[in-house]
Order: C-alpha cells, then sequence, then structure tokens
C-alpha cells in the first residue's frame, strides 16, 4: 500500500500550559505539507517507510539547546475511538514509535492525552534505517509484530523538522487516522 498524505500543523491552541499556545499562535502551516506512505509485509511483522521533503537534514545538536534534529513517529491507537490529535486520552491510549535523527535506535512511547507520553526501549525485533538524500528523508520502520497494528490497521504519522524549530507539539501531522491494508 502507498499513499501521499497531506499533513497539517499540530493544532497550538490545545498544548498544555500556555507558553505554546500563545508564543505560536500564528503557526498556522505545517513545516511538511506531505509525505508519502508505505506499507508492506516485513519478514514478521510489517514494514513501514514514511518520506518527506526536508531542504536541511538536522541530525544532531551538539552542545545547542535552541537547535533541534529531525524526526517522525508512526502512532496506533488501543481502542477505535482513541483520539490522535491530543495523543489519546484518559482510558483511551495510543502506542508509537519514534525515530529521531540523533538515534541509532527507535523509541517506543504510550500516552494517554497531551503531556502523558512515556518513552521506553523498543522491542529488541524493531529496526529503523533511516537516510537523507538530495533533500528528502526516507524511514523505514521495521516492527515485527506490532499486535495493535494488527488488530486495528491504522495510523497516524507525525514528522519534525528541526530547522524549522519543530519540537514536542511542534509538528506537522497526519489529519486524522489512516488506514492500512492489513
Amino acid at each position: 500500500m502507498r499513499k501521499t498524505l497531506d499533513l497539517i500543523v499540530a493544532p497550538t491552541a490545545i498544548q498544555p500550559g500556555r507558553y505554546v499556545a500563545t508564543a505560536y499562535a500564528d503557526r498556522t502551516s505545517p513545516s511538511v505539507r506531505s509525505a508519502t506512505l508505505e506499507v508492506e509485509p516485513g519478514a514478521e511483522g510489517r514494514r513501514v517507510r514514511v518520506s518527506w521533503s526536508c531542504p536541511t537534514a538536522v541530525r544532531e545538536l551538539g552542545q545547542e539547546t535552541d537547535r533541534f534534529v529531525d524526526a517522525a513517529a508512526l502512532a496506533i491507537p488501543a481502542a477505535p475511538d482513541t483520539p490522535w490529535v491530543t495523543m489519546g486520552a484518559p482510558g483511551k491510549p495510543l502506542e508509537g514509535a519514534l525515530w529521531r535523527a540523533d538515534r541509532a535506535e527507535l523509541l517506543r512511547f504510550h500516552a494517554e492525552g497531551l503531556g502523558s507520553v512515556k518513552r521506553e526501549a523498543p522491542p529488541a525485533h524493531w529496526k529503523v534505517l533511516a537516510e537523507w538524500t538530495a533533500g528528502h528523508w526516507s524511514v523505514t520502520f521495521d516492527l515485527a509484530p506490532w499486535p495493535r497494528l494488527d488488530q486495528s490497521p491504522q495510523l497516524a504519522v507525525a514528522i519534525w523538522r528541526g530547522a524549522a524549530d519543530d519540537r514536542g507539539g511542534l509538528k506537522s501531522v497526519t489529519p486524522g487516522w489512516v488506514t492500512v491494508a492489513p
């Protein structure tokens, strides 16, 4: 399955605390307008590739605290009515895989609403391959068995462009859950 996804800016007005909503109220356009999503069976589980335009790759920060790395995440709902834009809700969690350009390994995360994200090491069989070539990122997530994705074949995508100062809730996202072929 291959789809072109139109992305939206994550709504700043719903971010926890007042700072982001106030400081970034004028952020109305996504830093990444579209991405290509490819989902195919892997050796065990699924292979998900997300590709997008990124004129300047940010792979490391060094000691600079005012810079941010490129990243991408896949989120899967735990229940049919799990909201995506709020990172789930109490009793309606989501889980996901997070790639950051400054890490060789994925992170797994769980959330039940804004500000509740918990990161942990991924299962041993989760792998990632990321390549930046000629102004484009291509990130391949090899997610051998991911029961949630098998139970509910839909996901949401989030992308952060470090050069655009994306971080935390400042990101480009799919406008809803994307149904993927089983």
